[in-house]
């Protein structure tokens, strides 16, 4: 697993923390799973240049922080004592082409671009230009659609769909901010098209400095969104303000002197996984080496696999734009050849399956 650390001076950000008050304003955190890739969904990253594909099945989860009337969010943190951790079994994705891994304020037009919606990033309300983020059961003007048809994923395990029919997209007007971001270099560049499962950083800040409140009555702040087809974890840390600008600190856990700490800081999307990110977790691929050919193809394919023969036990499916599956089977060859003949013309998804690591590749049938 790849671990990046950052360890320098905190001492910039030692003015943010200097005013104490004796009100909490830390009702918790709430993750919402706001989508489930599909498909269509991937072979569109895919289409677009993905470096780490879009798996079937990824999850983007979205991180809020919940306060009590009045109280806003200013920085989310790390110091050594309290690292800031955000985690996956597997890797991040992001779109390769708009994607960000914090808030830009991306056009409205390039927000509804491809996989946009859901990159990876962190934020403290802004998604995209004149946009914040919601809940979805919070968002009362719709959806603003895809360009692409895309992310049309109706999978009740993430709630109402965020394109199509009687959508909601967990966008509202609004004016997002720009962070400051304090101690910290490439270690974002996780959350964009390369390579690592964790983002770790110490003595480091993504900040606003004037704060921010929610824009519905129920003050959620949008902290984060990550999408991964793996398990999620992470340990947050928060410098929330009051309305007189009488700042706290809610740390993750240990709290010493006038800190104070909440369990919904850290969070595993795998109830099994154990309580936050210390749990051990094994690496695994990225992906499985495979080729699928000819593609396009009229009538029987092959599914290659590279590397050692003893490496060849695996499952494959093949699933149309619908994400219904079309053709299935195991195999314990590393050449497998499939007979499309059946297939309509059109544009399909193969996957692979092989110890609980998948890769899908996209096939054309003529």
């Amino acid at each position: 697993m790849k671990k990046i650390v950052l360890s320098i001076s905190f001492l910039v950000l030692s003015g943010f923390f200097s005013k104490v008050s004796a009100q909490s304003g830390l009702e918790g955190i709430v993750v919402e799973k706001f989508y489930i890739s599909n498909a269509a969904d991937s072979i569109d990253a895919a289409n677009n240049g993905a470096v780490h594909p879009l798996f079937v099945g990824s999850t983007t989860y979205r991180v809020y922080a919940n306060l009590l009337p009045g109280y806003k969010v200013k920085t989310i943190f790390g110091t050594i004592e309290h690292p800031l951790e955000v985690e996956t079994t597997t890797a991040f994705y992001n779109d390769p082409n708009y994607g960000f891994s914090t808030y830009q304020a991306t056009s409205l037009n390039n927000t509804k671009k491809n996989t946009t919606l859901i990159d990876s990033y962190f934020t403290l309300g802004g998604v995209g230009s004149g946009l914040v983020g919601v809940l979805k059961s919070e968002d009362t003007d719709g959806s603003i659609g895809n360009l692409q048809g895309i992310l049309a994923n109706t999978d009740t395990q993430m709630g109402l769909p965020i394109t199509g029919a009687n959508s909601v997209d967990g966008l509202m007007p609004g004016t997002g901010n720009m962070l400051n971001i304090l101690g910290i270099t490439n270690e974002l560049d996780i959350f964009h098209q390369t390579a690592g499962s964790t983002f770790i950083v110490t003595d480091a800040a993504l900040a606003v400095l004037s704060g921010v409140q929610g824009i519905t009555p129920s003050n959620h702040i949008l902290l984060g969104q990550f999408t991964t087809n793996g398990d999620l974890s992470f340990r947050l840390n928060l410098q929330i303000a009051n309305a007189s600008n009488v700042s706290k600190l809610y740390v993750a856990d240990t709290p010493t002197g006038s800190e104070l700490t909440d369990s919904t800081l850290t969070y595993n999307s795998n109830p099994n996984g154990g309580v936050g990110i210390e749990e051990t977790m094994a690496e695994s691929a990225l992906s499985i080496d495979y080729q699928v050919y000819p593609n396009p193809t009229s009538e029987t394919f092959a599914i290659r696999q590279k590397g050692n023969m003893s490496q060849a036990n695996y499952d494959y499916s093949v699933t149309d734009l619908s994400g219904k599956t079309v053709l299935a089977g195991h195999s314990n060859s590393q050449v497998t050849n499939v007979d499309a003949t059946a297939l309509q013309t059109g544009i399909y998804l193969v996957t692979m399956s092989q110890d609980g690591i998948v890769s899908t590749s996209k096939l054309i049938k003529n």
